[in-house]
């Protein structure tokens, strides 16, 4: 009798191991098959600029904002961060006469053909496209917060390309050989969950590419709606996220402003958006230094006590207030007009804005430079332009002095040449 118990114990511990393998192994089949996502745009739609302020900054100040903030980027090991933030603040048009700058198509060759990445990082430097054979679909995913030569926010690099229109089809050259963008969005739809660290630059992309779904469920089995990502976005303490919860506002911003042209939400979610967004910017001008900035602590006083002393960037107070004021004037330039803080709050922000970026030394500029595209990125949206759009009429413009300036001066015959 006892050992047919002992028997009878062993089998069972024997049928529940297969049990929990055989479930897991369906886990992992079901995780990693190919699911049905729902199709794509394969050209992805754009924000535009809604505003266009020379009351708030001059042409001649943007001008110098944009000549400071180049893509200062040549060289050996550019940091993937850098090139990602540089590509969706400059766009993939720029170009410049700066030996020292990569060009748009630079930035994007870096984040999208291997071979360039293995040029400027070297062989052993593991890749930074990172093909993904797990189930029976290729997949691309995008290798981050693993170093510089990785990005440093979820999706953040396939957000930046979709920011900069970057279509689908776009032929991506990866450690084993070429394939589309697409992959990478699958890649990103079968690891989204609601439940994940970052999810704001996961919005992004989604925005995007995918403005015209309703829904359509993640591999974990959850209905994702737009409704449902609105929800997990304001659900935590303002404060809380990747720069000072910033990245969420912008999301939001975005998702109203895809609201408007695909009616992404449910009847009286748009409100609910829109009241969040009124009270941080009632916090934001009740919080704004006398100077014009914000810091870490821009939230106030939340329902549960005031800001955790420890959310600071570890770059200091001059990159937290630069942080902090360039993601708000980012977000409030694509927010509706309902949102916005009264002009002297913006006019204040600006100003500090400008005059601190010019205060800068060479060595802060490239220390603090993601923080400083979005700060500059804003700026130009406040004058109704991309920076590419801004920077391209500049050129022109000093060509045709160039010309002009050529043609007085030149001499009408030969004979007067001394």
């Amino acid at each position: 009798m006892k050992n047919f118990k002992s028997i009878l114990f062993y089998l069972l511990q024997i049928v529940f191991i297969g049990t929990i393998f055989g479930y897991g192994s369906l886990r992992y089949q079901q995780r990693f098959a190919v699911a049905d996502f729902p199709e794509p745009l394969n050209e992805p739609v754009q924000m535009s600029p809604r505003y266009d302020r020379p009351d708030l900054l001059s042409d001649a100040q943007l001008i110098a904002t944009l000549d400071t903030l180049k893509p200062r980027l040549r060289g050996k090991n550019p940091k993937i961060n850098f090139v990602d933030h540089a590509l969706r603040f400059w766009g993939v048009e720029a170009t410049f006469n700066d030996e020292e700058c990569l060009a748009g198509v630079e930035m994007r060759d870096l984040l999208l053909d291997h071979r360039t990445f293995q040029e400027a990082w070297g062989p052993e430097e593991k890749p930074f496209l990172v093909p993904d054979l797990r189930g029976n679909s290729k997949r691309l995913g995008m290798r981050t917060k693993d170093g510089a030569a990785s990005a440093s926010h979820t999706d953040h690099s396939l957000a930046s390309l979709a920011e900069v229109g970057t279509p689908l089809d776009f032929p991506v050259m990866s450690p084993d050989g070429e394939i589309e963008l697409r992959a990478a969005l699958e890649f990103t739809l079968g690891e989204f969950s609601l439940n994940q660290d970052e999810y704001e630059w996961s919005t992004i992309v989604f925005l995007h590419y995918l403005p015209h779904v309703k829904q359509w469920q993640s591999t974990e089995g959850q209905t994702i709606t737009w409704d449902r990502i609105a929800d997990r976005l304001m659900r935590q303490r303002l404060v809380q996220g990747v720069c000072f919860g910033n990245h969420r506002l912008f999301a939001l911003v975005s998702m109203l402003n895809t609201d408007e042209d695909h009616d992404i939400f449910s009847d009286g979610k748009r409100q609910e958006v829109m009241d969040y967004l009124k009270n941080v910017t009632a916090r934001l001008v009740k919080t704004q230094s006398k100077e014009g900035y914000w810091d870490s602590k821009w939230p106030g006083d939340e329902r549960d006590g005031p800001p955790p002393e420890d959310v600071g960037s570890p770059l200091g107070p001059d990159a937290d207030r630069i942080l902090a004021t360039g993601h708000a004037l980012e977000w409030w330039a694509f927010a509706p007009e309902e949102l916005l803080p009264p002009d002297e709050t913006l006019h204040k922000a600006i100003q500090w804005t400008y005059t601190e970026i010019h205060e800068l030394s060479d060595a802060k500029i490239r220390r603090y430079y993601t923080f400083l595209t979005h700060a500059g990125r804003a700026m130009s949206l406040w004058r109704g332009k991309m920076p590419h759009q801004v920077w391209h009429e500049r050129t022109e413009e000093l060509a045709r002095l160039q010309l002009t300036s050529s043609s007085e001066t030149a001499p009408s015959s030969p004979g007067e040449v001394q």
